[in-house]
């Protein structure tokens, strides 16, 4: 992989975006292929109806690069990753790292995104608790979360890295550091995180974090990964079961019976079969993105959030949701208007595409949004709120 500031934002936008005509702020909701992921999953796809297909060795080469990938965007041995085609799937893989203890309570916030909490539910017919902790000003109570997490019967926190809605960054080192004390799991939703922050699991306590490919780290839908510590490995049967996971799945025979001797890595997670091209896809998405350096993504983003702060400052009626702080932000910018949905349509007249969420305008910029597409973005904002 080559080696991260290589490439620069500016170069890496002129070669793999080099048709983007419009002001694509929803990269929340999901991000821009670069031509070079797409030339990847569409090769691989038109390779497959070769006279003799691809090679038996291409798609499990293409599945390891992705590991690989991943492993390297957030510092972790390759063993440790499990590719997976969603959020969803990593949260309930920490859904059943939870129940392997006994039951006790599970902490998330108001304001999660659903894929975050849902998963958490059934265990309340199993005889655990789940404690939804009240937002503050929309925001999630750090505090209390804290307060929470050292109770001796908490046994997980559930958390986004950032808040889908309002683009609130949390303190992960923290919240880690009392979850360790405590001995209690923390499990972390990082799709808005990763691709636009730099984020290591192993070096702020995480025990699970989950990720789907298709926002921040601009790859297809239906692709992501999860990340377990090492020592919980043993701890937990899969919950779904693959041919794929366990000792010679790969060999193609059943001579010697059927046994479930589970791989001692992450692949004894992933799910059977999985859409090779995508994972191409997001394997070259990652490496990209590391070319030019999550550092100098982060630093690109925010700068490009200066020009709403500086606007919003100066609008009687406009309240920035999301901290000013960068190092509470990430990618998403939220903005308290007198009419968000007015503004949204407004903007997608002018040819920039935002989101509303919660009630709030989000804007999500990303590396191939530049300084100068920003002016535009305010002088329509300016004329809604005037």
């Amino acid at each position: 992989m080559t080696p991260a500031g290589t490439l620069s934002i500016d170069a890496l936008r002129a070669t793999e975006y080099p048709e983007l005509d419009a002001v694509f702020l929803n990269s929340a909701s999901y991000g821009l292929l670069a031509r070079t992921t797409i030339e990847a999953i569409n090769g691989l796809t038109a390779r497959r109806n070769r006279p003799l297909g691809v090679p038996d060795p291409e798609p499990g080469a293409a599945l390891r690069r992705a590991r690989r990938a991943a492993a390297t965007l957030l510092g972790a041995g390759v063993d440790e990753i499990s590719l997976a085609p969603n959020t969803s799937y990593g949260i309930n893989l920490g859904a059943a790292l939870v129940r392997s203890g006994a039951p006790g309570r599970i902490v998330v916030s108001a304001g999660e995104f659903p894929a975050n909490v849902l998963p958490w539910l059934p265990l309340r017919d199993e005889g655990w608790s789940v404690d939804v902790v009240p937002t503050v000003g929309g925001l999630p109570d750090e505090a209390a979360i804290l307060e929470a997490a050292a109770r001796s019967d908490v046994r997980a926190v559930s958390v986004s890295a950032v808040q889908f809605a309002t683009g609130y960054r949390i303190d992960l080192e923290a919240l880690g550091r009392v979850c360790r004390a405590r001995d209690t799991l923390l499990i972390v939703d990082a799709i808005q995180a990763l691709g636009v922050v730099p984020l290591s699991p192993a070096d702020l306590g995480v025990d699970l974090l989950a990720t789907g490919g298709q926002k921040w780290l601009s790859a297809p839908w239906g692709s992501g990964f999860a990340w377990m510590a090492p020592r919980h490995r043993e701890k937990i049967r899969p919950p779904i079961v693959s041919w794929l996971a366990v000792e010679d799945g790969a060999a193609y025979s059943t001579d010697g019976g059927y046994h479930l001797d589970y791989l001692d890595d992450g692949r004894r997670f992933e799910p059977a079969t999985l859409a090779v091209q995508d994972y191409l896809g997001l394997a070259v998405a990652m490496e990209l993105l590391q070319e030019v350096g999550i550092e100098a993504i982060q630093r690109h983003v925010t700068g490009l959030h200066d020009p709403i702060l500086e606007w919003a400052r100066a609008r009687p009626g406009v309240r920035v949701v999301t901290p000013l702080d960068p190092r509470r932000r990430a990618g998403i910018l939220a903005l308290e208007l007198p009419d968000a949905e007015r503004a949204y349509q407004a903007l997608d007249e002018a040819g920039v595409r935002a989101a509303v969420r919660e009630g709030l305008l989000r804007l999500a910029p990303h590396l191939y949004i530049d300084s100068g597409a920003m002016a535009r973005v305010v002088e329509v904002l300016d004329g809604v709120v005037s």
